[in-house]
């Protein structure tokens, strides 16, 4: 997962922008699939440090490939280091713990709260919500609870588990997003190369205290699941969502909100037999209905595009 920083033209999206809309919504709407393949098998730190660690060696290699190799200050390492940590290794494992507890859909459906969110965050810097974006979060928050179920919510069982977590990595990537500001004087594909690299070494050390050495090899579905995930879901969808954040900016690339839940309720009830129930139709119409609301009229580059988790 990286955040997309950089403002970019608003040019008048084509055929083109709309197949990279699609490209990056499919990528990151079925990555939730195959981590919830992945993580049959695999705990979910040791998941992340495998799809972080092989997205970052790909993402190295293109870096150096493409000569935007620079050298980095101190400052820019601790800045990196935040970013991985919160882009990243934080908001990856608490998704891959969520969707331990839950159905893949219903964590993908709650990360769509980010903008949301980061509306909220943005009273820090003195950017106050409209009302629109308060009846936004309203309703969205209503989406959650019809979701998940208000005694989901009000208990200690594994839907409470998971809601727990998809609500903690939807807030820590929303801060994050304020945090990638600081490294937007350098090329995208150096911050998502040096943010992976990043999340992978801030999660192997706690991988192994808490997971330890894997004790078996795990099938060929798993093993492919992983490297669906490092491959496509995170180093392909990194530059497929900075080439369409060049093309258009942001607020196109935002669009992905709406699609990435549609596309994981689809993988989650065609390939893994997830329920499409009532209460889950309805609470991912409220979650996008308070997204859209909330994004009606809001300034460019307050929308955040969609985390890939």
């Amino acid at each position: 997962m990286s955040s997309a920083n950089g403002s970019g033209p608003a040019a008048t999206p084509g055929a083109a922008e709309y197949a990279l809309l699609a490209a990056v919504s499919l990528t990151w709407g079925s990555s939730y699939m195959f981590t919830k393949v992945a993580v049959s098998a695999i705990p979910p730190l040791t998941l992340i440090v495998l799809r972080t660690g092989i997205a970052a060696l790909v993402m190295s290699a293109i870096l150096a490939f493409s000569g935007r190799m620079t050298r980095l200050s101190w400052r820019d390492i601790g800045v990196f280091a935040l970013i991985g940590l919160t882009v990243n290794a934080a908001t990856l494992c608490l998704i891959a713990i969520s969707v331990s507890f839950v159905d893949s859909s219903v964590t993908a459906t709650t990360m769509a709260l980010v903008p949301l969110i980061t509306a909220v965050l943005a009273v820090f810097r003195g950017d106050y919500p409209t009302s629109r974006n308060i009846l936004g979060i309203a309703v969205g928050l209503a989406g959650i609870v019809v979701l998940f179920g208000p005694q989901a919510l009000m208990g200690l069982g594994d839907s409470a588990m998971g809601a727990v977590a998809a609500i903690s990595a939807s807030m820590i990537f929303a801060s994050s997003l304020f945090v990638s500001g600081l490294v937007r004087r350098h090329h995208p594909l150096l911050v998502a190369t040096a943010s992976l690299v990043s999340a992978a070494l801030w999660t192997l050390p706690v991988a192994l205290i808490s997971d330890g050495l894997p004790s078996a090899i795990p099938g060929s579905q798993v093993i492919g699941a992983v490297v669906v995930l490092a491959l496509l879901n995170t180093a392909a969808a990194s530059l497929l969502v900075f080439a369409l954040v060049g093309r258009t900016g942001p607020a196109f690339t935002a669009l992905n909100n709406y699609l990435v839940p549609a596309v994981a309720v689809a993988c989650g009830s065609v390939f893994l037999g997830e329920a499409f129930t009532v209460q889950k139709a309805a609470g991912v119409a409220l979650v996008l209905a308070g997204v859209a609301i909330s994004s009606m009229r809001r300034k460019p580059g307050v929308v955040a595009p969609a985390p890939s988790p």
